[in-house]
Protein backbone atom coordinates (compact mmCIF):
# COMPACT_ATOMS: atom_id res chain seq x y z
CA UNK A 1 0.00 0.00 0.00
CA UNK A 2 1.46 3.62 -0.69
CA UNK A 3 2.40 5.75 1.99
CA UNK A 4 1.31 9.26 2.37
CA UNK A 5 2.47 11.65 4.75
CA UNK A 6 -0.15 15.06 5.75
CA UNK A 7 1.50 17.71 7.74
CA UNK A 8 -0.24 20.05 9.57
CA UNK A 9 0.29 22.55 12.74
CA UNK A 10 -2.29 21.27 15.31
CA UNK A 11 -3.91 17.22 14.72
CA UNK A 12 -6.63 15.57 17.27
CA UNK A 13 -10.24 15.26 18.57
CA UNK A 14 -9.96 18.51 20.58
CA UNK A 15 -8.61 20.32 18.03
CA UNK A 16 -11.31 23.15 16.04
CA UNK A 17 -9.49 24.66 13.40
CA UNK A 18 -10.59 24.71 9.68
CA UNK A 19 -7.06 23.52 8.38
CA UNK A 20 -6.72 20.91 10.83
CA UNK A 21 -10.46 19.75 9.93
CA UNK A 22 -9.21 19.58 6.71
CA UNK A 23 -6.66 17.30 7.64
CA UNK A 24 -8.54 15.04 9.58
CA UNK A 25 -11.21 14.40 6.70
CA UNK A 26 -8.02 13.90 4.04
CA UNK A 27 -7.15 10.96 6.32
CA UNK A 28 -10.22 9.93 6.71
CA UNK A 29 -11.11 9.63 3.05
CA UNK A 30 -7.75 8.27 1.87
CA UNK A 31 -6.86 5.49 5.32
CA UNK A 32 -8.78 2.71 2.96
CA UNK A 33 -6.34 3.42 -0.20
CA UNK A 34 -3.22 4.34 1.41
CA UNK A 35 -0.95 4.10 4.85
CA UNK A 36 -1.33 7.35 6.43
CA UNK A 37 0.94 9.26 8.75
CA UNK A 38 -0.05 12.67 10.21
CA UNK A 39 2.49 14.37 11.16
CA UNK A 40 2.06 17.35 13.45
CA UNK A 41 3.07 19.28 16.96
CA UNK A 42 2.44 18.18 20.26
CA UNK A 43 0.13 21.79 20.74
CA UNK A 44 -3.32 22.35 20.78
CA UNK A 45 -3.45 25.95 21.37
CA UNK A 46 -3.18 28.20 17.79
CA UNK A 47 -2.08 31.09 19.94
CA UNK A 48 0.30 30.11 21.99
CA UNK A 49 1.88 26.46 21.18
CA UNK A 50 2.37 25.10 24.37
CA UNK A 51 2.60 21.58 25.00
CA UNK A 52 -0.72 19.66 25.33
CA UNK A 53 -0.07 16.55 23.78
CA UNK A 54 2.43 13.88 24.23
CA UNK A 55 5.57 13.17 21.73
CA UNK A 56 5.49 10.44 19.58
CA UNK A 57 3.72 8.14 18.09
CA UNK A 58 -0.10 7.04 18.67
CA UNK A 59 -3.08 5.55 16.42
CA UNK A 60 -6.17 7.66 16.47
CA UNK A 61 -9.40 6.70 14.43
CA UNK A 62 -7.14 3.99 12.86
CA UNK A 63 -4.88 6.50 11.55
CA UNK A 64 -0.53 6.66 12.41
CA UNK A 65 0.24 10.29 14.24
CA UNK A 66 3.43 11.33 15.02
CA UNK A 67 3.87 14.23 17.25
CA UNK A 68 6.95 17.26 17.86
CA UNK A 69 7.08 19.75 20.32
CA UNK A 70 7.48 22.95 18.84
CA UNK A 71 11.26 24.47 19.77
CA UNK A 72 9.55 27.65 21.72
CA UNK A 73 6.10 28.81 22.73
CA UNK A 74 5.03 31.85 20.97
CA UNK A 75 6.30 35.02 22.66
CA UNK A 76 6.31 38.86 22.57
CA UNK A 77 9.03 38.65 20.13
CA UNK A 78 6.39 37.34 17.38
CA UNK A 79 4.22 40.18 18.48
CA UNK A 80 6.85 43.03 17.97
CA UNK A 81 7.86 41.51 14.52
CA UNK A 82 3.98 41.44 14.07
CA UNK A 83 3.61 44.78 14.59
CA UNK A 84 6.63 45.89 12.35
CA UNK A 85 5.31 43.88 9.85
CA UNK A 86 1.69 45.92 9.86
CA UNK A 87 2.75 48.97 10.65
CA UNK A 88 -0.87 50.37 11.10
CA UNK A 89 -2.69 47.91 9.25
CA UNK A 90 -5.52 46.62 11.00
CA UNK A 91 -5.95 43.29 9.67
CA UNK A 92 -9.52 42.31 11.24
CA UNK A 93 -10.60 45.28 8.99
CA UNK A 94 -8.06 44.51 6.02
CA UNK A 95 -11.15 42.89 3.55
CA UNK A 96 -12.54 46.55 3.63
CA UNK A 97 -9.54 48.17 2.20
CA UNK A 98 -9.76 49.04 -1.69
CA UNK A 99 -7.95 47.57 -4.50
CA UNK A 100 -5.77 50.59 -4.91
CA UNK A 101 -5.03 50.18 -0.89
CA UNK A 102 -4.21 46.34 -1.41
CA UNK A 103 -1.77 47.10 -4.24
CA UNK A 104 -0.06 49.65 -2.24
CA UNK A 105 0.34 47.03 0.56
CA UNK A 106 1.48 44.60 -1.85
CA UNK A 107 4.18 46.81 -3.29
CA UNK A 108 5.10 47.85 0.43
CA UNK A 109 5.75 43.85 1.72
CA UNK A 110 7.99 43.29 -1.85
CA UNK A 111 10.40 45.67 0.05
CA UNK A 112 10.91 43.87 2.91
CA UNK A 113 13.97 41.14 3.54
CA UNK A 114 13.38 37.87 3.24
CA UNK A 115 15.32 37.30 6.68
CA UNK A 116 12.52 39.71 8.20
CA UNK A 117 10.00 37.89 6.74
CA UNK A 118 11.44 33.87 7.67
CA UNK A 119 11.97 35.25 10.50
CA UNK A 120 8.15 36.52 11.18
CA UNK A 121 7.12 32.84 10.18
CA UNK A 122 9.11 31.20 12.43
CA UNK A 123 8.10 32.76 15.35
CA UNK A 124 4.70 32.72 15.18
CA UNK A 125 4.99 29.14 15.46
CA UNK A 126 4.71 26.21 15.31
CA UNK A 127 8.76 25.84 14.38
CA UNK A 128 9.64 22.65 15.37
CA UNK A 129 13.18 20.92 14.31
CA UNK A 130 12.39 17.56 15.29
CA UNK A 131 9.43 17.73 12.74
CA UNK A 132 11.75 19.24 9.73
CA UNK A 133 14.64 16.18 10.77
CA UNK A 134 12.05 13.56 10.59
CA UNK A 135 10.60 14.56 7.49
CA UNK A 136 14.26 14.69 6.06
CA UNK A 137 15.32 11.34 7.10
CA UNK A 138 11.93 10.10 6.22
CA UNK A 139 10.83 11.30 2.91
CA UNK A 140 11.99 7.95 0.92
CA UNK A 141 9.02 6.41 2.63
CA UNK A 142 5.87 8.51 1.34
CA UNK A 143 4.78 8.75 -2.80
CA UNK A 144 2.91 11.97 -1.93
CA UNK A 145 3.67 14.80 1.47
CA UNK A 146 0.44 16.62 1.90
CA UNK A 147 0.99 20.16 3.94
CA UNK A 148 -1.63 21.68 5.20
CA UNK A 149 -2.17 25.42 5.59
CA UNK A 150 0.40 27.90 3.45
CA UNK A 151 0.81 30.59 6.53
CA UNK A 152 2.86 28.30 9.39
CA UNK A 153 6.20 27.42 9.97
CA UNK A 154 5.28 23.43 9.78
CA UNK A 155 4.49 24.09 5.75
CA UNK A 156 6.67 26.85 4.85
CA UNK A 157 9.88 25.61 6.35
CA UNK A 158 8.98 21.79 6.30
CA UNK A 159 8.49 21.79 2.37
CA UNK A 160 12.22 22.67 2.35
CA UNK A 161 12.97 19.36 3.53
CA UNK A 162 12.17 17.62 0.88
CA UNK A 163 14.77 16.75 -2.36
CA UNK A 164 11.91 15.33 -4.52
CA UNK A 165 9.75 18.57 -5.55
CA UNK A 166 7.62 16.18 -7.43
CA UNK A 167 5.76 14.10 -4.22
CA UNK A 168 4.99 17.61 -2.39
CA UNK A 169 1.14 18.85 -2.15
CA UNK A 170 0.18 21.85 -0.82
CA UNK A 171 -3.37 22.82 0.45
CA UNK A 172 -2.96 26.71 0.73
CA UNK A 173 -6.47 27.23 2.27
CA UNK A 174 -5.62 30.61 1.28
CA UNK A 175 -7.69 33.64 1.94
CA UNK A 176 -7.41 37.73 1.50
CA UNK A 177 -5.17 38.88 4.45
CA UNK A 178 -2.79 40.77 5.25
CA UNK A 179 -0.04 38.22 5.81
CA UNK A 180 -1.33 36.51 2.39
CA UNK A 181 0.62 39.44 0.61
CA UNK A 182 4.45 38.46 1.72
CA UNK A 183 5.95 37.50 -1.21
CA UNK A 184 7.86 34.54 0.39
CA UNK A 185 4.83 32.49 -0.26
CA UNK A 186 5.73 32.13 -3.81
CA UNK A 187 7.54 29.58 -3.42
CA UNK A 188 4.50 27.37 -3.57
CA UNK A 189 4.34 27.97 -7.39
CA UNK A 190 7.09 25.33 -6.85
CA UNK A 191 4.36 22.41 -5.38
CA UNK A 192 1.13 20.81 -6.39
CA UNK A 193 -1.77 22.85 -5.19
CA UNK A 194 -5.08 21.50 -4.08
CA UNK A 195 -7.41 24.37 -3.55
CA UNK A 196 -11.28 24.20 -2.17
CA UNK A 197 -12.83 26.73 -4.03
CA UNK A 198 -11.88 28.70 -7.64
CA UNK A 199 -12.03 31.86 -5.93
CA UNK A 200 -9.36 31.05 -3.91
CA UNK A 201 -7.35 29.32 -6.37
CA UNK A 202 -7.96 32.96 -8.51
CA UNK A 203 -6.19 34.58 -5.73
CA UNK A 204 -2.77 32.42 -5.26
CA UNK A 205 -2.90 33.44 -8.99
CA UNK A 206 -3.44 37.43 -8.70
CA UNK A 207 -0.48 36.51 -5.35
CA UNK A 208 1.44 34.06 -6.58
CA UNK A 209 1.66 33.88 -10.47
CA UNK A 210 1.81 31.06 -12.57
CA UNK A 211 0.82 27.74 -10.55
CA UNK A 212 -0.11 24.30 -10.74
CA UNK A 213 -3.17 24.02 -8.99
CA UNK A 214 -6.37 21.80 -8.83
CA UNK A 215 -10.31 23.11 -7.23
CA UNK A 216 -10.59 19.34 -5.49
CA UNK A 217 -13.21 20.90 -3.32
CA UNK A 218 -13.91 19.17 0.35
CA UNK A 219 -16.24 16.46 1.28
CA UNK A 220 -18.90 15.76 3.68
CA UNK A 221 -20.37 12.58 4.92
CA UNK A 222 -24.54 13.24 4.43
CA UNK A 223 -25.67 13.37 6.97
CA UNK A 224 -28.24 16.22 5.90
CA UNK A 225 -31.31 13.96 5.46
CA UNK A 226 -31.86 13.17 9.06
CA UNK A 227 -33.03 16.76 9.56
CA UNK A 228 -34.47 17.73 6.11
CA UNK A 229 -38.00 19.35 6.19
CA UNK A 230 -37.51 20.86 2.26
CA UNK A 231 -41.25 21.22 2.11
CA UNK A 232 -41.30 23.61 5.40
CA UNK A 233 -41.31 27.69 5.10
CA UNK A 234 -40.55 30.02 7.76
CA UNK A 235 -44.07 29.53 9.03
CA UNK A 236 -43.57 26.13 9.96
CA UNK A 237 -40.52 27.22 12.47
CA UNK A 238 -41.65 26.86 16.21
CA UNK A 239 -39.58 30.10 16.80
CA UNK A 240 -37.64 32.18 14.36
CA UNK A 241 -33.74 32.76 14.26
CA UNK A 242 -30.37 33.14 12.77
CA UNK A 243 -27.33 30.90 13.57
CA UNK A 244 -24.21 31.60 13.75
CA UNK A 245 -21.78 28.59 13.83
CA UNK A 246 -18.27 28.58 14.24
CA UNK A 247 -15.75 30.35 16.52
CA UNK A 248 -16.70 33.11 18.56
CA UNK A 249 -14.27 35.48 17.52
CA UNK A 250 -14.19 39.10 16.62
CA UNK A 251 -11.52 38.07 13.98
CA UNK A 252 -14.30 36.07 12.25
CA UNK A 253 -16.76 39.34 11.57
CA UNK A 254 -18.95 38.81 15.34
CA UNK A 255 -18.69 42.21 16.11
CA UNK A 256 -20.35 43.59 12.96
CA UNK A 257 -22.41 40.62 13.19
CA UNK A 258 -23.98 42.08 16.76
CA UNK A 259 -24.07 45.39 15.52
CA UNK A 260 -26.35 44.37 12.21
CA UNK A 261 -28.66 42.49 14.29
CA UNK A 262 -28.95 44.87 17.28
CA UNK A 263 -29.83 47.53 14.11
CA UNK A 264 -32.51 44.95 12.86
CA UNK A 265 -34.05 44.83 16.10
CA UNK A 266 -34.27 48.51 16.69
CA UNK A 267 -35.88 48.99 13.39
CA UNK A 268 -38.15 45.96 14.24
CA UNK A 269 -38.65 46.17 17.44
CA UNK A 270 -42.12 43.49 17.58
CA UNK A 271 -39.89 41.03 15.63
CA UNK A 272 -39.75 37.61 17.67
CA UNK A 273 -36.33 36.69 15.50
CA UNK A 274 -33.24 35.80 17.58
CA UNK A 275 -30.05 35.57 17.16
CA UNK A 276 -28.27 32.05 18.09
CA UNK A 277 -24.31 31.71 18.27
CA UNK A 278 -22.80 27.96 18.90
CA UNK A 279 -18.98 27.52 18.85
CA UNK A 280 -16.12 28.15 21.08
CA UNK A 281 -16.48 31.43 22.83
CA UNK A 282 -13.15 33.54 22.29
CA UNK A 283 -14.25 37.25 23.18
CA UNK A 284 -15.83 39.05 25.84
CA UNK A 285 -19.94 38.52 24.77
CA UNK A 286 -22.83 37.48 26.73
CA UNK A 287 -26.42 36.44 25.70
CA UNK A 288 -28.69 39.22 25.37
CA UNK A 289 -32.09 37.93 25.44
CA UNK A 290 -33.95 41.49 25.71
CA UNK A 291 -32.75 41.76 22.77
CA UNK A 292 -32.81 38.64 21.12
CA UNK A 293 -29.12 37.51 21.00
CA UNK A 294 -28.24 34.04 22.83
CA UNK A 295 -24.79 32.50 22.98
CA UNK A 296 -25.36 28.95 23.36
CA UNK A 297 -21.21 28.02 22.86
CA UNK A 298 -20.00 24.69 22.21
CA UNK A 299 -22.46 21.94 21.36
CA UNK A 300 -22.49 17.91 19.51
CA UNK A 301 -22.46 17.45 15.88
CA UNK A 302 -26.01 16.12 16.36
CA UNK A 303 -27.53 19.27 18.19
CA UNK A 304 -25.51 21.81 15.81
CA UNK A 305 -27.24 19.83 12.73
CA UNK A 306 -30.28 20.00 14.62
CA UNK A 307 -30.27 23.44 15.51
CA UNK A 308 -29.26 24.70 12.29
CA UNK A 309 -32.12 22.81 9.99
CA UNK A 310 -34.48 24.51 12.38
CA UNK A 311 -32.79 27.79 11.66
CA UNK A 312 -34.55 30.62 9.03
CA UNK A 313 -30.32 31.03 8.16
CA UNK A 314 -27.08 30.27 8.75
CA UNK A 315 -25.20 34.14 9.20
CA UNK A 316 -21.78 34.06 8.36
CA UNK A 317 -20.10 37.69 8.58
CA UNK A 318 -16.75 36.44 8.69
CA UNK A 319 -15.01 38.10 5.57
CA UNK A 320 -11.80 35.59 5.60
CA UNK A 321 -12.31 32.20 4.19
CA UNK A 322 -10.75 29.84 1.57
CA UNK A 323 -13.90 27.13 2.34
CA UNK A 324 -16.66 27.41 4.99
CA UNK A 325 -17.67 23.90 5.88
CA UNK A 326 -20.34 25.66 8.14
CA UNK A 327 -21.99 26.97 4.61
CA UNK A 328 -22.01 23.38 3.40
CA UNK A 329 -23.05 21.66 6.10
CA UNK A 330 -25.98 24.39 6.23
CA UNK A 331 -26.60 23.35 2.35
CA UNK A 332 -26.41 19.87 3.76
CA UNK A 333 -29.77 20.17 6.38
CA UNK A 334 -31.84 22.35 3.32
CA UNK A 335 -30.97 25.83 5.22
CA UNK A 336 -30.68 29.12 3.32
CA UNK A 337 -27.39 31.25 4.05
CA UNK A 338 -26.72 35.18 4.33
CA UNK A 339 -23.01 35.50 4.16
CA UNK A 340 -20.54 38.56 4.23
CA UNK A 341 -20.26 39.49 0.56
CA UNK A 342 -16.69 41.29 0.89
CA UNK A 343 -15.61 37.45 0.92
CA UNK A 344 -15.16 35.99 -2.42
CA UNK A 345 -15.20 32.08 -1.91
CA UNK A 346 -18.22 32.81 -0.16
CA UNK A 347 -20.30 34.72 -2.50
CA UNK A 348 -19.32 32.50 -5.05
CA UNK A 349 -20.67 29.33 -2.88
CA UNK A 350 -24.47 31.52 -3.01
CA UNK A 351 -23.81 32.68 -6.69
CA UNK A 352 -23.49 28.66 -7.35
CA UNK A 353 -26.00 27.29 -5.39
CA UNK A 354 -28.52 30.09 -5.66
CA UNK A 355 -29.56 29.38 -1.93
CA UNK A 356 -28.55 32.43 -0.18
CA UNK A 357 -28.19 36.47 0.20
CA UNK A 358 -24.86 38.35 0.21
CA UNK A 359 -24.20 41.63 2.10
CA UNK A 360 -21.90 44.51 2.52
CA UNK A 361 -24.15 46.59 4.33
CA UNK A 362 -26.96 46.72 7.13
CA UNK A 363 -29.57 47.47 4.46
CA UNK A 364 -28.32 44.21 2.53
CA UNK A 365 -28.62 42.31 5.95
CA UNK A 366 -32.01 43.63 6.66
CA UNK A 367 -33.48 42.54 2.99
CA UNK A 368 -32.03 38.90 3.00
CA UNK A 369 -34.05 38.51 7.10
CA UNK A 370 -37.12 40.32 5.07
CA UNK A 371 -36.90 38.07 2.21
CA UNK A 372 -36.68 34.75 3.97
CA UNK A 373 -39.40 35.53 6.31
CA UNK A 374 -41.43 37.28 3.89
CA UNK A 375 -41.58 34.91 0.58
CA UNK A 376 -42.35 31.56 1.36
CA UNK A 377 -41.58 30.34 -2.39
CA UNK A 378 -38.03 31.88 -2.23
CA UNK A 379 -37.78 30.33 0.92
CA UNK A 380 -38.36 26.82 0.15
CA UNK A 381 -37.05 27.14 -3.14
CA UNK A 382 -33.56 28.03 -1.46
CA UNK A 383 -33.74 25.09 1.09
CA UNK A 384 -34.25 22.97 -2.44
CA UNK A 385 -30.96 24.37 -4.20
CA UNK A 386 -28.67 24.29 -1.21
CA UNK A 387 -29.39 20.88 -0.98
CA UNK A 388 -28.98 20.05 -4.73
CA UNK A 389 -25.23 22.00 -4.93
CA UNK A 390 -24.25 20.25 -1.57
CA UNK A 391 -25.44 17.15 -3.44
CA UNK A 392 -23.63 17.43 -6.42
CA UNK A 393 -20.53 19.27 -5.02
CA UNK A 394 -19.48 18.32 -1.72
CA UNK A 395 -20.97 14.94 -0.65
CA UNK A 396 -18.08 12.85 0.89
CA UNK A 397 -18.35 10.07 -1.93
CA UNK A 398 -17.95 12.41 -4.94
CA UNK A 399 -15.18 13.95 -3.08
CA UNK A 400 -12.90 10.59 -2.43
CA UNK A 401 -13.76 9.77 -5.99
CA UNK A 402 -12.40 13.23 -7.13
CA UNK A 403 -9.74 12.98 -5.37
CA UNK A 404 -8.33 9.60 -5.94
CA UNK A 405 -8.72 9.74 -9.41
CA UNK A 406 -6.19 13.01 -9.54
CA UNK A 407 -3.84 11.04 -6.73
CA UNK A 408 -3.89 8.46 -9.70
CA UNK A 409 -2.66 10.53 -12.34
CA UNK A 410 0.04 11.90 -10.34
CA UNK A 411 1.72 8.73 -9.99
Amino acid sequence: MKQIALVVQRYGKEVLGGAETLAAEFAKVLKSEYDITVVTTTAKDYISWENYYEEGESFENDVKVVRFEPDFERTQYFHELNRIFLNGINTENFYRYSDAEKMLWRKNTNSIPISFQEELIKWQGPYSSKLYNYLTLNEDKFDFIIFFTYLYPTTYFGVDCINDKKKIIVFPTLHDEAHAYLPIWKKYRNCKLFFLTPEEKKLAQSLWGNLNGYVVKYGIEDKGYKYLNLNSNNEDLKEKYLIYAGRIDPAKGINDLIENFAKYKKEYPNSKIKLKLIGKLAMDLKSDKKHGIEIIGFVSEEEKYKLMSEALALVLPSPYESLSIVVLESFMVGVPVIVNGACDVLTGHVNRSKAGFTYRNYNDFKNAINKLLNDTDLNIKMKEEGRKYFLDNYEWTKYKENLLKILNEFE
